[in-house]
């Protein structure tokens, strides 16, 4: 199963939302903070969430703008999903430069492209299901390079 962690800054919300309505609409769960209201405090407490919210999904869509580059809490959060090896990608709300920690990942421009995601997502993860051979720690850095292979030529 796949379930996406929506890293965004406050600016950039409505398109977070615009992503979060286009999971929805393909039956795929993911995590928004502004959808949840059981974040309370700051600092420690506020750290540990997000970490806990990262931990139980499996991907990360990161919303790039502008506004991105003033964020403290989205460099913090792709840091996390790449030190776990998480899929991730950029999803470009408007023509912006790329941080170089971002240029590695496939970049999402469109909705549609959300759906190219998923789709070559879940090919993959069916292509490594078989594959029994590999430990996981190997097959999860496997699966994730050959994920990012096969959606990059499909977007």
């Amino acid at each position: 199963m796949i379930k996406f962690f929506i890293s965004h800054k406050k600016e950039d919300a409505y398109t977070a939302n615009k992503i979060a309505n286009e999971l929805k609409a393909m039956n795929v769960p993911y995590y928004l903070d502004i959808l949840d209201f059981t974040i309370t405090g700051s600092g420690k407490a506020l750290t540990d969430h997000i970490k806990q919210s990262l931990n139980d999904c499996t991907d990360i869509i990161v919303v790039m703008s502008e506004a991105t580059r003033y964020s403290q809490w989205v460099p913090f959060e792709v840091g996390m999903a790449a030190q776990n090896d998480m899929p991730t990608a950029t999803f470009l709300q408007e023509n912006v430069s790329l941080p170089d920690f971002l240029i590695y990942w496939p970049r999402l421009k469109q909705p549609s492209d959300i759906r190219k995601y998923i789709t070559a997502r879940r090919e993959v993860q069916h292509e490594y299901a078989s594959q029994h051979l590999l430990e996981f720690a190997d097959m999860r850095k496997s699966q994730t390079a050959r994920f990012y292979d096969v959606l990059k030529k499909r977007l």
